[in-house]
């Protein structure tokens, strides 16, 4: 599992919708993710008390790998 903060998911979600751009139901449909890319995604919001700079929601993505090649790869390419 990889714990990513929404600023980092939504660069490197950029990154694969311009690598797959050819097919999109690769970030769409879960199936697909997980047998294209080799994970899936889940969200969670949470409370954040940040004192000066302000409380509010903020989202943690996990990405869940179902093999160790991919999450290995997957790392490598980019993180």
């Amino acid at each position: 599992m990889i714990t990513l903060t929404e600023e980092e998911w939504t660069r490197i979600r950029k990154q694969l919708k311009a690598e797959y751009a050819w097919k999109p139901s690769v970030l769409l449909i879960r199936e697909t993710m997980r047998r294209e890319l080799g994970f899936t995604t889940r969200s969670h919001e949470h409370w954040v008390d940040d004192g000066d700079i302000g409380s509010g929601y903020r989202i943690t993505m996990y990405l869940d790998f179902y093999d160790d090649a991919a999450e290995t790869f997957f790392r490598m390419k980019y993180l």
